[in-house]
């Protein structure tokens, strides 16, 4: 792989690829043009097939983590709805998701090429809308690599604010407050914990190989580890032991939990009536996010890998996210938890508590608190860093493309990785860390899912055509014609049907937004600047003999 190579062909054929030297193709990048004879070349990514179905399986459980989105269901939607009937919502969500893995699953089999989404709807709708599009999915993936410290900080300072106090410890309750934001003195302390944090996930990524899987494999390990250290205190306690346990740890107890609330309106009791608003909330928490499309040409057998790997992830999670919801439910109670988020304050509020502490009131010990603290806080680290692999993807996608010319896509002569395009994406990624660390950008930005929506809805609309628009490209994929309406039409319209919807919600549901002006106005930019590079780098390139739509017409190289 250290080598370089180019792929040589005609228009309209399949490309070779054929090794050269480093000076042709410095001069081919010089020309600008197509070779003589009819032939085109351009340079190939330089990356291989080094990923399985188990490695497929692992990301794809890291960047919707178990433990920390389980906490996150019901940390945050409680403060916004109240009365959820949680297993009606969560069926539905789960049908979705379904959609979701198996849509992507057939998608990259079709084109496994890195960049993902970008490849799907340039090559099937439209180049320039897959540039926007794959424009407002690195914005939401930029998030991501910027917030994991602060959602990490925010999970460990609210289990410890929680748990100090049951184990009467107020240094536990000051280390609470002080790495908890929005609450904490010293949010310059934790933007420079968030950046170092940032600076050796973006060394790992490049590192890459075995030594970045195997970080990536212990996050895994230690997030499972501590999962079933919670599920373990739940199965062995009662819901009689919790109520004894917050009896004696909480002035009025159980009590005067549900007094408060009731005073403020609430009556405990599920039901459908908010169904449709909550399912949104719920990607928010726990996804899918499908991110593996990045890293399509990198994966093997993608048929098999993608199949056994991020469809058995899922369909996983479906069922842990249903087990641990009947377990909290047995033991705490949903209306419980429900009536402490209005005891708190509701939607606005300054966070209250994941339910992972209410482990340490059923077993008051400081061994298990810290063993929980640590697998909160790499879970959400753990995604924040493969964010890195997929930006990076991202822009070496635009870059074979000539979108964005600019953009370094160097490979490390020892490492194999793209290491400049690693080192932007870190260094653009500090940029919405310092948002959420110093400003309202964490309430007031239109939450990612809008973008993801936008994104999905388009990809969905690619995968319905993609047989018939990119004939030849998808009966080489599945080995030949055959009869009837293709599975992966019929998957891209009921997916882009969900994604209108999840899209809807984004705008309208206050809870997935919240949609303010500041919020649409982050949108109309987010927009307006993808299009703005576009336009500028198809006028460069068409002065000097190259449009690029017929260059992105062509599926790009591995």
């Amino acid at each position: 792989m250290g080598e370089q190579q180019l792929i040589v062909c005609r228009v309209g054929e399949r490309p070779a690829s054929l090794k050269v030297s480093e000076d042709v193709v410095k001069k081919e990048e010089q020309r600008g043009r197509p070779a003589a004879g009819g032939y085109f070349v351009r340079q190939a990514t330089g990356l291989v097939r080094q990923f399985s179905a188990v490695d497929v399986f692992t990301w794809s459980v890291i960047f919707f983590p178990w433990l920390t989105s389980w906490a996150g269901i019901f940390w945050v939607t409680p403060d916004y709805y109240q009365n959820v009937n949680y297993y009606a919502s969560l069926g539905v969500w789960a049908a979705i998701a379904v959609v979701i893995v198996l849509l992507y699953w057939q998608l990259t089999v079709v084109m496994p090429r890195s960049g993902g989404d970008y490849v799907f709807i340039s090559r099937v709708l439209s180049s320039p809308l897959g540039f926007v599009a794959s424009f407002l999915f690195f914005v939401a993936i930029l998030i991501s690599a910027g917030s994991g410290s602060y959602w990490a900080f925010s999970e460990v300072g609210t289990q410890l604010s929680f748990a100090g106090q049951v184990l009467g410890d107020q240094g536990i309750v000051f280390l609470g407050n002080v790495v908890t934001p929005g609450v904490s003195g010293s949010p310059g302390i934790l933007m420079a914990a968030g950046v170092l944090i940032l600076a050796v996930g973006a060394a790992l990524v490049i590192v890459g190989g075995r030594l970045f899987r195997m970080v990536v494999y212990s996050f895994f390990a230690y997030g499972v580890f501590t999962m079933l250290l919670v599920v373990v205190i739940f199965l062995t306690s009662s819901h009689a032991a919790f109520v004894n346990a917050y009896n004696a740890y909480f002035q009025g107890g159980v009590a005067k939990v549900f007094s408060d609330a009731a005073t403020a309106g609430y009556n405990p009791g599920p039901s459908l009536a908010s169904i449709g608003a909550v399912v949104p909330l719920l990607f928010v928490s726990i996804g899918p996010y499908p991110v593996m499309q990045f890293v399509g040409g990198e994966i093997r057998r993608p048929r098999t890998s993608l199949l056994y790997g991020l469809v058995l992830a899922e369909a996983f999670s479906i069922a842990i996210w249903f087990g641990l919801t009947y377990m909290l439910d047995n033991v705490i109670g949903l209306p419980f938890i429900e009536a402490w988020a209005v005891q708190n304050g509701g939607a606005g509020a300054p966070l209250s508590t994941v339910p992972t502490a209410f482990a340490t009131l059923l077993n008051p010990s400081s061994l298990l608190l810290w063993l929980i603290v640590i697998g909160l806080f790499i879970g959400n680290i753990g995604w924040s860093w493969l964010s890195l692999v997929f930006i990076s993807r991202l822009f070496l996608a635009w870059s074979f493309d000539r979108v964005m010319r600019q953009i370094p896509d160097h490979f490390h002569a020892r490492f194999h990785t793209p290491v400049n395009a690693i080192l932007l994406g870190a260094v653009l990624a500090i940029i919405p860390m310092y948002l959420q660390y110093f400003t309202s950008f964490i309430s007031a930005q239109v939450n990612a899912i809008f973008f993801y929506s936008v994104v999905w809805f388009l990809a969905a609309i690619s995968a319905a055509l993609i047989p018939f628009r990119r004939r030849d490209v998808y009966e080489s994929a599945i080995g030949g014609k055959r009869k009837g309406i293709p599975v992966i039409s019929v998957l891209g319209v009921v997916g882009a049907a969900l994604f209108a919807y999840l899209g809807y919600n984004s705008v309208s549901n206050s809870a997935v937004g919240p949609f303010q002006a500041s919020a649409q106005a982050l949108v109309i930019v987010v927009i307006l600047i993808p299009i703005a590079i576009y336009w500028v780098s198809y006028r460069y390139h068409k002065k000097r003999g190259v449009d690029l739509r017929l260059v992105q017409s062509q599926i790009p190289p591995e």
